[in-house]
């Protein structure tokens, strides 16, 4: 009777030894694949938004990109900064207001879950949103000009549509009454009818239909033909070794009719020359340059060249 039972013991015996293998190689081949292999990662996510409802407008709050850290198989990890990672987020749930949308596991979706998450920064995002109003405003012209002291006198303004309608947050459109229309007057049109395309300028998140409008005036000051009598300017730092002849040239200009007697105006007219690389003693010919004031126009100069002399030593 005691020998069998001491042969039952000896059978039981390697069993339990095959048993004990087998669950230290098992321990052994998680460890090799779930832990050792098992590597971080922070990768940049981009966010694109979805689902805002339709009476609704997001102020503020929207970012571009999350900042993800993830642990997961080795081989899966490497593959990660091969990709551009996009994330969609749903705001159907925003109310007027502000709405906290938390960004956890959950809200990530199917491309991370073959990883552990392990943070995420911003960890939410915190949107502001404010009702969508539309509103009918008038256009409020106002005429600039860059010559000033009533240079240009401007008649028969028009502009088509004379409203437009503005589309955006509620606390910004209710307040607004007009839309400023600058019309910047140019002034070689002068005598002219006038006619221009203008793109609104309105405030951020805030639209305008249409966003252009066609701009028609006419500029009634008229232009005319002045004679100036200008001194030829030598140019570059060492000017003093050199003159220049004829030292005066005449230049016929055209001028709006409200400054053709504003010496100031036209002072502001010049006439220059560079010196060529010349060697002392000699001479040759150069291009005049010509500096305009706002408005005026060079009609024809007497001479285009004039000749350059180098002093002697």
């Amino acid at each position: 009777m005691k020998s069998s039972e001491n042969n039952g013991g000896l059978r039981r015996a390697p069993h339990l030894l095959s048993l004990l293998v087998a669950v230290l190689a098992a321990v052994a081949m998680w460890y090799v694949v779930s832990v050792r292999d098992r590597l971080e990662a922070q990768v940049e996510v981009n966010i694109d938004y979805y689902g805002i409802p339709p009476n609704l407008v997001v102020t503020d709050g929207l970012i571009s990109k999350i900042t993800v850290r993830l642990r997961g198989p080795e081989t899966l990890l490497r593959s990660i900064p091969q990709q551009r990672l996009t994330q969609a987020v749903d705001l159907s749930d925003i109310k007027k207001g502000v709405t906290v949308v938390p960004l956890g596991g959950d809200n990530l979706g199917p491309n991370f879950r073959a990883f552990e998450l392990v943070d995420i920064q911003p960890p939410r995002i915190v949107i502001k949103a404010d009702t969508l109003l539309e509103r009918s405003v008038p256009l409020r012209t106002i005429v600039d000009s860059p010559l000033r002291g009533g240079a240009l006198t401007v008649e028969n303004v028009s502009v088509s549509p004379a409203t437009v309608v503005l589309r955006g947050p509620e606390d910004v459109v209710s307040d607004i009454s007009s839309v400023p229309l600058t019309i910047m007057l140019d002034p070689k049109a002068a005598g002219t009818t006038v006619h221009q395309t203008i793109t609104l300028d309105t405030p951020s998140l805030v639209t305008a239909s249409p966003s252009s409008v066609r701009v028609q005036y006419t500029i009634t000051s008229g232009r005319t033909v002045v004679s100036r009598r200008c001194k030829v300017e030598l140019a570059g730092e060492n000017r003093r070794q050199y003159t220049v002849e004829p030292e005066e040239v005449t230049v016929l200009v055209e001028v709006p009719e409200a400054l053709a007697k504003s010496a100031r105006y036209l002072g502001q007219l010049e006439v220059s020359v560079t010196p060529p690389s010349l060697e002392p003693g000699q001479s040759e010919k150069a291009e005049l340059r010509f500096r305009l004031p706002e408005g005026m126009t060079l009609l024809n100069p007497a001479t285009e060249e004039v000749t350059v002399f180098r002093k002697k030593k």
